[in-house]
């Protein structure tokens, strides 16, 4: 399991693996969130656009949501 730790201002958390930022959680005035992968990582394509290129950033409805998201992917290349 990988070790990481979060970052916390009023408006964005960053994601750090060991001491290293990997991913940033920007919230938006309007709702929802963006993370945002700083270390070339890609989020797959949603699932009702399986052709979409994979992207660097991807919206999610709540910075929890967005939160266990990353810890996820982060898991999984740690196992």
């Amino acid at each position: 399991m990988a070790l990481i730790t979060w970052i916390e201002t009023p408006h964005t958390r960053t994601a750090l693996l060991g001491d290293v930022p990997v991913c940033t959680i920007k919230v938006k005035d309007i709702g929802g969130c963006t993370a945002l992968w700083l270390n070339g990582m890609l989020w797959p394509a949603p699932a009702h656009m399986p052709k979409a290129p994979m992207q660097s950033g991807c919206f999610f409805s709540s910075v929890a949501d967005a939160k266990l998201a990353i810890e996820l992917q982060l898991n999984k290349l740690s196992s």
